[in-house]
């Protein structure tokens, strides 16, 4: 989900919402090996950006614009959330609440979920100087959608270990989760090993690179 601001005939878009379907179903893409994650992603997201051109003039009322590839229905039904579970990452621009707001119900409306199970943020910033006071209007947005039961369990990527240890202890929901970048760092620090072993928080590696994606897609005003 990424957010922009423009005129339409219905009044002014505050959100774009892209939704690409499950890339499983994309043939052209899923042909091409050996791709890293952010050439996946910037190929669906071009994808659906032109399957969604020939349908781009149609009326959308309210503030919020979806776009969404054509005859991609990403709905699951009722009866299959019992024995799926569904992970949420989130890639914050900024600090807002309101952000996670938006992105947990465009999700589970999207998908017709009851409930996530895991929501994962990835904080605007991940360096050595990121503070817990900065986190703290993200981390309480999420603890209140864990009260009102939209998710179920919290968990955090690619911070350091002391903004971890910080916000674990001063969390009134803790996260179970931390996703480690090891394009940072070859292993896991020994510190955040113990410190997650001894809290009983998971620790996940993943090596995705930490690049911005630039699209070259050209839209007819």
């Amino acid at each position: 989900m990424s957010s922009s601001s423009s005129s339409t005939s219905n009044g002014k878009v505050r959100r774009v919402v892209l939704s690409t379907g499950n890339i499983l179903e994309m043939e052209e893409l899923i042909k091409k090996a050996g791709q890293t994650t952010i050439e996946e992603l910037r190929g669906s997201i071009n994808t659906t950006l032109s399957s969604w051109g020939g349908t781009k003039d149609e009326e959308q009322p309210g503030e919020v614009l979806t776009i969404q590839r054509v005859g991609n229905n990403a709905e699951l039904e009722s009866n299959d959330t019992s024995s799926n579970k569904t992970t949420v990452k989130l890639f914050l621009s900024n600090n807002d609440s309101t952000q996670v707001e938006d992105a947990i119900k465009t999700v589970s409306s999207s998908l017709n979920l009851p409930r996530i199970d895991l929501v994962i943020v990835t904080p605007p910033d991940v360096s050595d100087d990121a503070t817990l006071e900065s986190l703290e209007p993200v981390w309480k947005a999420l603890e209140d959608a864990v009260g009102r039961g939209e998710v179920l369990s919290l968990g955090l990527a690619d911070v350091s270990y002391q903004l971890f240890r910080d916000l674990y202890n001063w969390a009134k929901v803790k996260p179970t989760t931390l996703q480690v970048n090891l394009s940072s760092c070859c292993v896991v620090p020994q510190e955040l090993s113990s410190f997650a072993q001894q809290n009983d928080v998971q620790v996940l590696t993943h090596n995705d690179a930490a690049v911005y994606i630039e699209l070259n897609h050209e839209s007819d005003k």
